[in-house]
């Protein structure tokens, strides 16, 4: 090929390149070059974030089972305190029922120490009275059954 390139085509003469009114082909392949460098930045950014991802999405299951398993757990601890609560307040009543019982029990108990001692106070008069009567001892007697009706009659309502 001898022969000088034909007018219009992008190459002036043989051996110097494109001419200078040939489109720019020179520029196609830096566009493809910074094209490829874009895709793959893209491409490892669209990994790192997918990893992140898939990081914190299990991180979340494991924290909202936590949280359900913890909330069970609260849940359940709150029905066994009212339910203590609520044996709490029976023996509480209860307890009450058995101090008031125990005041009525002493009460009783000092009624009936009381009452003995006024039939063993009428016993000892009666006692008294009818030994000095037995030996003929008028003073002794008269001492003895002063105030012994009025003992005795107390006595006589607790027998």
């Amino acid at each position: 090929m001898s022969a000088p390139p034909a007018a219009g085509t992008p190459y002036g003469p043989a051996g110097y390149g494109p001419s200078a009114d040939a489109p720019a082909g020179g520029g196609r392949g830096r566009s493809t070059v910074v094209l490829a460098l874009v895709a793959g930045l893209l491409l490892v950014l669209g990994g790192v974030m997918t990893g992140l991802y898939v990081t914190t999405d299990g991180k979340l299951d494991r924290a909202e089972r936590q949280v359900s398993q913890r909330d069970g757990t609260i849940s359940a601890n709150q029905r066994e305190i009212e339910k203590l609560r609520g044996e709490m307040k029976t023996v509480q009543d209860r307890l009450a029922d058995t101090e008031q019982d125990l005041t009525g029990t002493k009460n009783d108990r000092d009624e009936q120490a009381r009452q003995k001692k006024v039939i063993a106070s009428c016993l000892d008069k009666l006692t008294t009275a009818i030994a000095a009567a037995s030996r003929g001892d008028k003073a002794a007697f008269e001492a003895a059954n002063k105030g012994l009706d009025k003992v005795c009659d107390e006595a006589e309502n607790y027998l």
